[in-house]
Formats: C-alpha cells, sequence, structure tokens
C-alpha cells in the first residue's frame, strides 16, 4: 500500500523530531489543522501552507504531496484536475445569480 500525504507528513514530522505544535506554531497553522492533515480529515493543505511545509521539513513539496512514485506527467495531471476544480468554483461564484 502506498503512503498516504497523511501518512508522509506526520512520518516526516516524526523524524524531524517535531511536534505537531511546533510544527504548526513555525508554518503558521493551529496544531489542529496539523492533526486533521496528519488524520486525513483534510487531505491537502492550502498551496502555501504545503510550500511552509515542505520547507520546514526539508523535503521537496512535490514529495510532500504526492509521493517519490509521482512522474512529473502525474504532478502535472494533479494540478490541471485542481485548477480546473477551482476554475469551476471561481466561475460558479461569478456567475450572475438567477
Amino acid at each position: 500500500m502506498s503512503e498516504t500525504f497523511a501518512d508522509r507528513l506526520r512520518r516526516l514530522r516524526e523524524e524531524k523530531g517535531l511536534t505537531a505544535s511546533a510544527l504548526a506554531a513555525s508554518v503558521g497553522v493551529s496544531e489542529g489543522t496539523i492533526r486533521q492533515l496528519e488524520s486525513g480529515q483534510t487531505k491537502s493543505p492550502s498551496f502555501v501552507v504545503g510550500l511552509r511545509l515542505a520547507n520546514q521539513l526539508s523535503v521537496d513539496p512535490f514529495y510532500l504531496a504526492l509521493g517519490a512514485s509521482a512522474t512529473l506527467n502525474e504532478r502535472m495531471d494533479v494540478f490541471d484536475r485542481r485548477l480546473a476544480r477551482l476554475e469551476q468554483r471561481v466561475d460558479s461564484l461569478s456567475a450572475p445569480k438567477r
């Protein structure tokens, strides 16, 4: 079974010897946010928080988000899907109300 984002985040935090509270403080989020990410309740952090987490954990942001087996094409597919979802949300918010 492949390692999930939540598993990777928890493992990397523990390998660095950081508490959830310390990691949260270093990236500017609450301890509850870190706990939700590590439990899988929240599937992925915002882009900026993801970059901050990767920086604090000294790993490539792609690795943190997608794992070691992700090729560049797989990474781009994930980002393309996320961008499409964001564009749909923006379109739905900016559409005139009936």
